[in-house]
């Protein structure tokens, strides 16, 4: 995926939090567009997935005025699994 589709898909994933639509209503969750069988389609789904959800996240948190806390709980995150590793 180049910087651009994934860029592409957060802002795909803020305007579908802006009209309404809720998290699991992410595209990337249809039926025909999980992959089946091969680890490199899957770990290319699980980006696009996640760059989608990344941008209905965002946008549903600066909705709520929370986008500080969300981005602190996000970089919270990163480091836990950065020890972890």
């Amino acid at each position: 995926m180049t910087i651009e589709e994934l860029i592409e898909l957060q802002e795909a994933g803020s305007r579908a939090q802006v009209l309404g639509l809720k998290a699991h209503e992410n595209p990337y969750l249809a039926a025909q567009r999980m992959p089946t069988g091969d680890t490199a389609a899957l770990g290319d789904w699980v980006a696009r997935h996640d760059a989608w959800r990344f941008g209905w996240e965002a946008q549903d948190a600066s909705r709520e005025g929370s986008i500080i806390s969300h981005f602190k709980e996000l970089i919270s995150i990163a480091k836990r699994r950065a020890l972890d590793a």
